[in-house]
């Protein structure tokens, strides 16, 4: 009797108690024609959903060769969808269960997308010298490849809805705009630029939300920035305010442990990413890392 009193005892000492939630170890990644799911939780991070556009027999042939360089891996808030924009000129939302592929759209140097309310997806078409892109394109969720109507903008680069504030953000090479949806539930819905913040820098890029937070994260040219969305003030980030030519960063809500993605030299892409609090660096020999985001705690089964 006494023997099997300690070894409950011992049980009770060993078994972990989770106080919070554990931090988020899946992440998005995106640069080339792959889009995959990698697993941090192992000393070798390891891919355990991978996505090629040449490989979905629902996609369009047509629009298969325009995902080559995806710009943009941004997983739905209950991980179940994930939405891509390719500078190649295609957007997409995919399911994260299957891979298919539930709406797809042409956009020319896609940079960006979100989903709206009311069943829609707006999507940041970026600058091409024919002069089709600089602008944002909405969509029905249920209409592939058509239209409902865009706004005119210089090269944007990111969308983001908040919801708390009911505005859609962008930035674009000058600006950080906020946008009031305008008679959503008519036949003629519009994007109305309620909110104008010159840039303290040219050239918006990545643009993603703090969690818990009125901020903004923003990349430029040569800085990374925290924008207030309630004051509409610009201030440097304290780690990466002087970091040019940051690709990618998002913040993960569960942990709050930043990840991000510089380009190196003269490449747009890395094979490096970077992580804080603690400090660590991933490296993926061969591989062209544009965007990375975390993948929300709560997965998808």
């Amino acid at each position: 009797m006494r023997f099997r009193r300690a070894l409950i005892l011992v049980a009770i000492m060993v078994t972990p108690l989770v106080t919070a939630p554990l931090p988020a170890q899946q992440v998005v990644v995106c640069g080339a024609d792959e889009l995959y799911i990698l697993d941090l939780a192992t000393p070798t991070p390891r891919k355990v959903w991978s996505w090629r556009a040449r490989e979905r027999p629902e996609l369009p042939e047509a629009m298969r060769g325009k995902f080559q360089t995806i710009a943009e891996c941004k997983p739905s808030a209950d991980g179940r969808r994930l939405l891509i924009a390719s500078s190649s000129h295609g957007a997409a939302v995919i399911e994260r269960a299957t891979g298919r592929v539930a709406f797809y759209a042409t956009a020319m140097n896609g940079h960006s997308i979100e989903l709206l309310p009311g069943n829609r997806v707006v999507i940041a078409a970026s600058h091409v010298a024919n002069g089709t892109g600089d602008r944002l394109s909405v969509y029905d969720l249920d209409r592939s490849d058509v239209e409902l109507f865009h706004v005119d903008t210089p090269w944007p680069h990111a969308v983001i809805w908040d919801a708390a504030r009911q505005l859609l953000w962008a930035d674009s090479q000058r600006d950080v705009v906020g946008y009031r949806l305008t008679d959503w539930g008519t036949a003629a819905p519009r994007l109305t630029a309620e909110i104008v913040a010159p840039l303290p820098d040219i050239n918006g890029h990545d643009m993603m939300p703090v969690p818990d937070s009125p901020h903004l994260l923003l990349a430029t040219a040569a800085h990374t920035w925290l924008f207030d969305r309630d004051s509409h003030q610009f201030t440097k980030h304290p780690l990466l305010g002087d970091a040019a030519k940051v690709k990618s960063m998002h913040v993960d809500p569960a942990s709050k442990r930043l990840l991000w993605v510089q380009g190196e030299g003269t490449r747009w892409w890395s094979e490096v990413l970077h992580l804080q609090d603690p400090d660590t660096t991933i490296t993926l020999p061969g591989e062209k890392v544009y965007k990375v985001r975390w993948m929300p705690s709560a997965r998808p089964r």
